[in-house]
């Protein structure tokens, strides 16, 4: 291994399913040249390959865990990242997601890391918290404003995102905003690979990649295609989770296994997108939604509910980033966006995407333009620079 290289850790939970495991998958291997990249992983889930120089430390923690435990074993684990950053002489350590960020704060606080720490975060942090108890919030809010206070940087990966932490969150350190990347070359020479599925000309397909998750709100996604069951269409989930039995019962009790297609997770969902007329995103909230982007690479139309964060920067960016979709479905530059959780409007929105074959012309026609400013090898420079130029 090169020595002049910088050494980067890179830490998050998995390297399951997910937009932020994607993004991570990226960056190791389009930034292995610059850095020496070490993994740490909280739990050994891989699911997206790694590139055989990059080193590799698995804490080996259970990801589902009572709370308590959980909490009460931070700083012991915040202790052994710090033992293996001293022990392999790494002074950049970046943190996705809420945990990693946590013990990387831990491990400044408790043990004195001299290194870099850079938190990166993932969702809107005050739409995600509202759905749990009061002393829940209070105790994320707390652990927010504890970790970040102790980085170095934060990057966020959209601008509601970044105000949500400097307004609600009262975040000092600096916050940056790099949006996620996609691999462009990846994707262009995967579509043509043959699905697991027969697609049938003669029906209209909408299509859903992601994590089987609450806040992904699959049962609003299949709830709003019900009311549509009378039209030529079908709808493929592509993906997996904790959630994947009980949306299966819930498609079984609406009498919908011949129009839902559960194909399981993908390496390679482009293979489905590619072949589906629409793509459709039901989630209650995001962080900057990849598989929007990966859709429109594929040249499709796009459907997404306007949670905060991103859907309105990437589907609608001339317009006024804090104003949301409430009454009925809104026809953006890049696609429409539908309000958070509303069924109709979502059925209406997917209704007139199924009708409505010169708009769908449309979007298709603007998809690859706007895909393309999120390719890696645009992005990663700003990463590059992130991580060196603290």
């Amino acid at each position: 291994m090169n020595g002049t290289k910088p050494r980067l850790l890179i830490f998050i939970n998995t390297l399951q399913s997910g937009g932020a495991e994607r993004v991570v998958s990226l960056l190791l291997e389009h930034l292995k040249t610059d850095f020496e990249i070490h993994l740490a992983l909280y739990t050994n889930i891989v699911e997206y390959a790694i590139p055989s120089e990059i080193k590799r430390f698995n804490l080996n923690e259970p990801l589902v865990q009572d709370k308590t435990i959980r909490f009460l074993k931070l700083p012991y684990i915040s202790w052994k990242v710090y033992r293996y950053c001293k022990r392999n002489n790494i002074h950049i350590s970046v943190a996705f997601l809420y945990r990693p960020c946590y013990i990387n704060a831990l491990m400044k606080s408790f043990w004195g890391y001299k290194g870099h720490v850079i938190m990166c975060e993932r969702t809107h942090q005050t739409t995600m918290q509202q759905s749990h108890s009061t002393i829940y919030r209070m105790f994320s809010k707390f652990m927010v404003m504890f970790s970040y206070k102790r980085a170095d940087l934060v990057l966020a990966n959209s601008y509601a995102m970044q105000t949500d932490l400097v307004e609600n969150f009262r975040i000092k350190t600096p916050v940056r905003v790099i949006y996620n990347p996609i691999d462009l070359h990846f994707i262009k020479t995967h579509v043509n690979e043959e699905p697991g599925y027969v697609f049938d000309p003669n029906t209209f397909y909408f299509v859903n990649v992601g994590g089987f998750r609450k806040e992904k709100n699959h049962l609003l996604l299949i709830q709003a295609f019900f009311i549509l069951k009378n039209l030529p269409c079908k709808l493929l989930l592509v993906g997996g989770g904790v959630m994947e039995e009980e949306l299966k019962q819930k498609v079984h009790d609406l009498g919908m296994m011949d129009k839902i297609i559960f194909t399981g997770f993908e390496k390679n969902p482009f293979k489905y997108v590619s072949r589906s007329d629409c793509f459709v995103l039901s989630s209650d909230v995001e962080g900057f939604p990849n598989v929007l982007i990966e859709a429109l690479a594929c040249g499709k139309p796009v459907i997404s509910t306007d949670c905060s964060s991103g859907p309105r920067e990437l589907l609608a960016p001339a317009t006024d980033l804090h104003h949301r979709a409430i009454i009925d479905y809104e026809i953006g530059e890049y696609g429409i966006l539908t309000p958070v959780g509303d069924v109709s409007a979502l059925a209406a929105a997917m209704k007139k995407m199924v009708e409505d074959a010169a708009l769908r012309k449309q979007f298709a026609s603007r998809a690859p333009g706007r895909a393309e400013k999120f390719d890696v090898d645009e992005i990663k420079q700003y990463f590059h620079v992130a991580f060196t130029g603290l």
